[in-house]
């Protein structure tokens, strides 16, 4: 038997990146996924994929702007109208999604679209979780923040580092409020993972050079890949880790502690 046979994940953010991955390691646990991003082509492109390698029963791909109340309660409606099963929710959905700059640059506009993303709408996404987590009396919310939150660094993503120091103080909220209905909360803070976006944060070079500094002030000196932070994710969701709750798990190879 895998470590989530019978549970349910909502991925949002999935059709790319880390998100992908953490898809793609929460089915392979043996858990049914829905796959949730705005971008809906590579939402069905990256399901279909999953579809092949796991079950059409297994994967859903559901379009979402994880920012718009709406869209995202019928999203979780969906998912849970399709399959039963505790719920776990996997707040990825995010980004710097601008490029850096100095804080004056920023626009209220551009505040506003990185903190609606990455704050509001792991708030929106757990709560409209919560009616089927409650009825449960069971559920896990993974909530992705970022260890720049305890550095403040790089300059020039404020925005950024504001939304995630925020998904921190969420999940602590949430996971004292709703401990009670047995629910689990807790967040994954990565370290600097190279991934590929559609929107570079940072310039080629300034990317290459943020990547080597960083890897060099870690105990283990090597560039953080996706599927370093992939058993953190399965173990969160996993009934192995039923009594941790409100912590934030930095996966960084030692960065923060360096």
């Amino acid at each position: 038997m895998s470590s989530l046979d019978g549970r349910v994940a909502i991925v949002t953010g999935a059709a790319q990146g880390l998100g992908r991955e953490y898809a793609r390691r929460l089915l392979q646990a043996g858990a049914r996924v829905a796959v949730v991003d705005v971008v809906g082509d590579a939402a069905i492109t990256v399901t279909d994929e999953f579809v092949g390698l796991f079950g059409a029963d297994r994967v859903l791909a559901q379009i979402c702007d994880v920012s718009d109340e709406d869209s995202v309660t019928a999203m979780v409606q969906r998912v849970t109208e399709c399959w039963t099963g505790p719920l776990i929710l996997v707040n990825n959905a995010g980004g710097a999604l601008l490029p850096s700059a100095p804080v004056e640059r920023f626009s209220r506009a551009e505040w506003d679209l990185v903190l609606g993303v990455n704050l509001t709408g792991a708030w929106l996404c757990a709560k409209a979780s919560l009616p089927r987590m409650r009825a449960d009396g069971y559920g896990k919310i993974i909530n992705i923040t970022s260890t720049m939150v305890s550095k403040g660094w790089p300059v020039g993503l404020a925005p950024y580092v504001a939304a995630k120091a925020g998904v921190v103080g969420l999940t602590r909220a949430l996971a004292r409020e709703l401990g009670g209905d047995g629910i689990r909360v807790n967040a994954i803070a990565p370290g600097y993972v190279p991934v590929q976006t559609k929107k570079a944060v940072h310039h080629r070079e300034a990317a290459v050079a943020l990547r080597e500094q960083i890897a060099a002030e870690q105990c283990l000196p090597r560039t953080q890949v996706p599927e370093d932070l992939c058993g953190p994710i399965e173990f969160l969701s996993s009934a192995e880790s039923d009594f941790v709750t409100g912590q934030v798990l930095n996966v960084d190879g030692g960065w923060v502690f360096g």
